[in-house]
């Protein structure tokens, strides 16, 4: 009988699909990928048709699957988080396409709400309260803001201008899912309706706390909490794909699923309290494991579930991030004609000294303007290639300010680990190693989070019985820091911080 020692991770992140057969070695067997069609019917709106995106995943399934059908042990899945779905239950039928979390249809309702009279009222007795009676909880509460990436208003939205989204939940039959729990849901033929600890935590309606639907926070934003799916275990068994559906493969049981950016920290080997990774992608976040420690929320670093596993408690980390999509800057060096090829920018950013380079003062404004509307200190000496320094130590700046966040309240780490697409710019790793006076790390698992949901998938199946067990090496390669005088590098930060406003 040939040995089931593959494992099928799907990975569904902003940018891309892909799906891999790992084998239990940890090597790539098989690696399909299409691009994420993502679609933006009005200003400020992005969404993903489901329709579109299942048919793109039926397509890597039966891709992915050919020849490997008698050694798939399992599926595993990772998925960008707080996207989400509602359909009728028991059918296909949904509402309405994905609402992404990059989505900001309902900026304005999160401004009112943050700003309006009542919810500093009660935000500022919660948090005296809270400091009193020493609730990490309450002071979490007081701290709270709602921001469109997270699912709450955005769900709140839907229940207010989608008519058949209320009519069905009066009926009992109105179902809400996240990426992960539609693919699931998907997959197992209807029959598994669920989502994982890391990704019911991301939507800002789960009490990580009391390992719950927050029946308060659903109350106040108007989400039905009878819509809402069950919240098992990363590694819990959620079903089993379909023989319905035309995969390749049946009968495979779904072992594994935890949320992208969890899934990266696990697929990096990132274990221990105290680890800590930046992701250079799309968005830009700082992510440090604290264990059993659910950090208070603050104004710019707050809690997030990483992964619970079956016969162990929740595991946290503390998240610094921000919300915008910060990789499309690299494309733009392209569009504005300040390079021609990607690989040329740390060639390019290092022919020209870092004090005849202009600030670049806000890299997440970068959209179809000039360069020059986003500059400082311009002058008639400036060429491409200074405003291509600029931009690259800009990006090392912001990365510096979302570390600072997380490093203010816990200390320095020991190292630091990046990933994402920018990270292939040594010049950014060196001069962010420069900055923060750490080792810097950059990872070579191109696709951390197919390896994450790989890992806990492998854990559903009992390759491991802990992650102490994966005996799969780390791979980094240390980044020195840029050669430069240091004092000079952190004025140069702090007078960008004050022209961005930081």
């Amino acid at each position: 009988m040939t040995e089931k020692d593959v494992i099928l991770s799907l990975d569904i992140g902003t940018t891309n699909i892909k799906l891999a057969a790992i084998n239990k070695n940890g090597e790539t067997v098989s690696l399909q990928k299409r691009t994420l069609r993502l679609q933006c019917p009005e200003p400020g709106h992005q969404e993903i048709c489901p329709s579109e995106l299942w048919t793109d995943i039926e397509a890597l399934f039966r891709l992915s699957t050919k020849g490997l059908e008698s050694r798939i042990a399992a599926v595993g899945i990772s998925t960008h988080r707080s996207t989400f779905i509602t359909w009728e239950r028991g059918t296909d039928q949904f509402l309405h396409n994905f609402i992404t979390w990059a989505d900001k249809r309902t900026q304005k309702m999160c401004d009112d709400w943050n700003n309006s009279y009542v919810t500093r009222i009660c935000q500022t007795i919660l948090y005296g309260i809270g400091k009193i009676v020493g609730s990490t909880h309450m002071v979490c509460a007081a701290n709270f803001k709602v921001v469109p990436a997270n699912v709450q208003m955005r769900f709140k939205w839907v229940m207010e201008n989608i008519p058949s989204a209320q009519a069905l939940y009066n009926q009992g039959n109105l179902c809400f899912g996240t990426l992960d729990t539609w693919l699931i849901y998907k997959l197992t033929g209807k029959a598994t309706w669920a989502t994982d600890y890391s990704n019911a935590a991301a939507t800002g309606i789960y009490d990580m706390w009391a390992g719950k639907w927050c029946p308060v926070m659903t109350w106040v934003f108007g989400n039905p909490i009878g819509s809402l799916p069950e919240v098992v275990d990363s590694n819990a068994l959620f079903g089993y794909i379909s023989p319905e559906l035309d995969l390749g493969c049946s009968d495979i049981p779904i072992h594994g699923v935890v949320a992208d950016q969890q899934a990266s920290v696990i697929g990096n080997c990132l274990f221990e309290e105290g680890d800590v990774k930046l992701s250079l992608g799309t968005g830009l976040a700082c992510d440090r494991l604290t264990a059993s420690y659910a950090h208070p929320v603050a104004l710019s670093v707050y809690p997030q579930i990483a992964w619970k596993l079956k016969g162990a408690g929740i595991y946290y980390m503390a998240e610094s991030m921000t919300m915008e999509t910060r990789g499309k800057y690299l494309d733009w060096l392209v569009s504005s004609n300040l390079v021609t090829d990607l690989k040329q920018i740390d060639t390019i950013a290092l022919s020209v000294k870092s004090s005849d380079t202009p600030h670049f003062v806000k890299i997440d404004a970068i959209d179809d303007r000039s360069i020059e509307e986003f500059m400082e200190e311009k002058g008639s000496n400036c060429t491409n290639a200074h405003y291509v320094r600029a931009v690259m130590e800009a990006h090392a700046f912001r990365s510096k300010v979302v570390l600072d966040d997380v490093f203010d309240f816990y200390g320095l780490p020991d190292k630091i680990v990046v990933d994402g697409g920018a990270s292939s710019s040594a010049f950014i790793l060196e001069t962010l190693s420069a900055l923060m006076g750490l080792d810097v790390y950059r990872s070579n698992c191109a696709e951390g989070a197919l390896m994450g949901a790989f890992f806990v998938s492998g854990l559903g199946l009992n390759w491991w019985h802990t992650f102490e067990d994966i005996e799969l090496p780390q791979q980094v390669t240390l980044i020195s820091p840029l050669d430069c005088d240091r004092v000079k590098l952190l004025e140069k930060f702090d007078k960008w911080k004050t022209f961005v406003k930081f």
